[in-house]
This record gives structure tokens, C-alpha cells and sequence, in this order.
């Protein structure tokens, strides 16, 4: 990114069964395109909702030309979404281009967008992770039972897949440089991302990690106080997922045309 500005930012929501938050969330991402102009667009991935989901995408599709959809059949899991997204992205945008990634519930507030992607572009990162670690951040609304499982689920990933300037590993909120999701896709493939569930997070992460990443945070407030209806991940599985990540990821040996085990 030396030298060269970002040509779009494009806003990737991966979301299941969203009926409820999906709008709130749309009116609180409009300000984006003020502040980016023709340079900002939104890209849904609508994982095999069976609400109302998908009528409320065609709705905003037709007011705005900026936003677009893509359905999945059936419902294939958080890691396919994300994965969707991130062929998307490769497939139709530059490498200088940033692909920003957030939760379709409403608990990730898109005002801290701007700053991660000034904070991206200035210090010449790969990715940008918004973060409940990070000095200013915090958790609103969950459980103490659910802050704790996060605290230790995040001390777990950095002593086994230690990244610098990275303590929260499970949070979807990111900014990624195209280029890089370009070069990782490379050397991964389709193994990029192999979990399904909530835990394709933290794989990401501890992908890039195996082929080095340049990561920051920026400071997240956690609004699950806004959630609606009941959470989706399984503790549990996603605990056992974050444990098998030590013998699933393996630095890659992919070359051009092939594809790892």
C-alpha cells in the first residue's frame, strides 16, 4: 500500500436469519457514504436465512445503488459466509481496495469504521481488528460467564499463535487490505477458512499468522445490549474449535494451481 490510496471500502455483512437488526444496522452504515462517496458499497451475504432477511436486501438493493447481495442455499455456516465474502472481495476489487467486516446484529457500532481504516492505510497494515482488549474498549451487556470465556479464549490464541499488537482473536469487526486477503488466498485456497462455526475467527487469524501478518487494533465497545433474540454461537463447540486449530493449521505448501490437504 506504499504510497497509493484505497480506490473503495467495501462493507461485507455476513448474516442469518438478521430480520430484526439488519435495518437498524443499514441506517447507522448510511453516514459511510458520505464519507467515502462513490467509493463505498455494502455486500451482504445472506447465509440461507428463512425470515424475512432476504426482503429486507431486496429493499435496500432497490433504494440503494451501493448495496448488493449474495444468497447462500441453505444455511452453510459463519466460516462459509465469511469466505464468500472474502472471494467476493478478491474477485471484484483492487488490491489497494479494503474490505471491512462486521457482525449483521447490531452490536458492532460502524462509527469506529472510519478510524480503522485511516489506522489501516496509515501504518501500513494488513489488518485492522477492532478490539474489546484494547485500551478504550469494552463489553457491554454479556454475561460474566461470557467475558470470562472470551478473556481466556483470547490468552489461550496468543500464547499457542502469538501475532504482535493482537489480544482479541474471536471479534469479526476487521479491516482487511485486499492485497493481503489476495496473498492469503494464494497460500490457502479454499483452507483459508475450514470452520463453520464462530471459530473461523480466530483461524483466520491463525492462518495469517503462519505466514506473517502486519495487525493492529483499534479500540471496540461491544454493544451485545442491542443484540436481539438469542446468540448462535455454541460455547463448547467453539472451545473445542479453538483447541483444534493447534494440529489443523500448518504453514501452507501450496503452489499456484494446487490445493493442501
Amino acid at each position: 500500500m506504499d504510497n497509493v490510496i484505497y480506490s473503495y471500502i467495501i462493507i461485507g455483512l455476513p448474516a442469518y436469519n438478521e430480520e430484526g437488526a439488519l435495518p437498524k444496522l443499514f441506517d447507522k452504515l448510511l453516514f459511510l457514504r458520505d464519507v467515502y462517496g462513490d467509493k463505498f458499497r455494502i455486500i451482504v451475504v445472506n447465509d440461507g436465512s428463512s425470515d424475512n432477511t432476504e426482503n429486507i436486501l431486496k429493499e435496500y438493493k432497490k433504494c440503494y445503488g451501493f448495496v448488493d447481495y449474495i444468497n447462500h442455499e441453505g444455511n452453510q455456516g459463519l466460516g462459509r459466509a465469511i469466505y464468500t465474502l472474502f472471494c467476493y472481495a478478491s474477485q471484484n476489487y483492487d488490491k489497494n481496495d479494503i474490505l471491512v467486516t462486521l457482525d449483521a446484529d447490531n452490536t458492532h457500532n460502524p462509527n469506529i469504521i472510519p478510524k480503522m481504516v485511516e489506522k489501516l492505510v496509515k501504518e501500513k497494515l494488513d489488518v485492522v481488528i477492532a478490539s474489546r482488549f484494547a485500551p478504550g474498549g469494552k463489553e457491554i451487556g454479556l454475561s460474566t460467564e461470557r467475558k470470562i470465556y472470551s478473556r481466556g479464549a483470547a490468552a489461550f490464541l496468543r500464547i499457542f499463535f502469538p501475532i504482535s499488537n493482537v489480544h482479541d482473536y474471536s471479534c469479526g469487526f476487521r479491516a482487511y487490505d485486499i492485497g493481503y486477503l489476495d496473498r492469503a488466498m494464494e497460500a490457502y485456497g479454499e483452507n483459508l477458512v475450514t470452520s463453520k462455526g464462530f471459530e473461523c475467527m480466530a483461524e483466520i487469524l491463525v492462518r495469517f499468522s503462519k505466514i506473517g501478518v502486519k495487525a493492529g487494533e483499534y479500540p471496540l465497545v461491544l454493544e451485545y445490549n442491542l443484540k436481539e433474540g438469542q446468540s448462535k454461537m455454541k460455547v463448547l463447540n467453539t472451545i473445542k474449535g479453538y483447541f483444534s486449530l493447534i494440529h489443523r493449521v500448518k504453514k501452507p505448501t501450496r503452489k499456484r494451481g494446487e490445493v493442501n490437504e
